[in-house]
């Protein structure tokens, strides 16, 4: 870890950057590492879609270990088929039933919600994940906060959107929080939280005096923020669009605070996702 001098707004000279762990680093943490399927890997074994890897843009939009994420998309469709597989829990390695349905939110797209249990051990896990193909923009969610209804609104914030927030001068960028799927109230709460969680140790006698001032009052503007004693906005820039706002309208053209902006990617973004090393030649060729 280290520092932010300007927390909570982004600082320029900090770069983060997050990586896949090797199997082996895996084993050293004491994490399981299932050496069934392994393949030996050759030197001329050769990436086909860069050193990210196109997996990126498939990953999972949200995934927890309750039910709040199917209990959420519940309200949206009720699945006429539920397809159940066998898998294996990702706690215990003990066999388990792992349920899938596919399920189309409305103006949002169609996305696949797992879910399996454990009985051997309890633990419980859920996600979701995109459905179709990588979009060719990303998109950019705006929605102007100014009651009640707009606190409730259901929000799906994947891994790889960035959350700004002008009136806190707050962006967080994308991984932040992991995938969500929660309201417009409960991203603010999990933000306000998880700052607390991550900078709690600078909180300590040691810090001055100017310094504790400004986290107070930087955690009281959230506060203010959920208490709608002022309109603010919320603004949600996903380059794979797998992030969404619940309309607080019937039809989504009548809700005049939400608005949603599709944009090109950037070269950057696009190598962040492994996009620009995709090679596809031989799918093409074979439809």
């Amino acid at each position: 870890f280290m520092l932010d001098s300007c927390v909570p707004s982004p600082d320029p000279s900090l770069t983060v950057k997050f990586y896949e762990r090797t199997r082996e680093q895996q084993a050293t943490l004491g994490y399981l590492v299932d050496t069934s399927n392994e393949v030996a890997i050759t030197e001329s074994f050769e990436e086909r879609h860069g050193s990210v890897g196109a997996k990126a843009g498939r990953r999972a939009i949200a995934r927890g270990n309750s039910s709040e994420i199917t209990d959420a998309l519940f309200r949206y469709s009720a699945p006429e088929e539920v397809m159940a597989f066998p898998s294996t829990c990702s706690a215990c390695a003990a066999a388990c039933e792992c349920r899938m349905f596919v399920t189309n939110i409305p103006y949002f797209q169609e996305v696949i919600v797992m879910a399996s249990s454990c009985d051997g051990c309890g633990y419980r896990n859920s996600e979701v994940k995109p459905g179709g193909r990588i979009p060719a923009k990303g998109k950019r969610i705006t929605v102007q906060v100014e009651n009640s209804k707009d606190l409730s609104r259901d929000v799906i914030k994947s891994d790889s959107a960035s959350v700004k927030i002008p009136e806190l001068e707050l962006e967080l960028s994308a991984g932040t929080l992991g995938g969500l799927v929660t309201t417009v109230e409960g991203l603010i709460s999990k933000i306000g939280e998880s700052l607390e969680r991550v900078h709690g140790f600078t909180f300590g006698d040691s810090l001055d005096d100017a310094t504790k001032s400004k986290w107070n009052e930087f955690m009281t503007k959230i506060d203010k923020l959920k208490m709608l004693e002022e309109a603010w906005r919320l603004m949600i820039e996903d380059p794979l669009a797998n992030s969404f706002v619940a309309p607080a309208t019937d039809r989504l053209e009548d809700d005049a605070r939400l608005t949603f902006e599709e944009y090109e990617r950037s070269w950057e973004e696009n190598e962040e996702l492994g996009l620009n090393d995709m090679d596809t030649s031989a799918a093409d060729v074979a439809y």
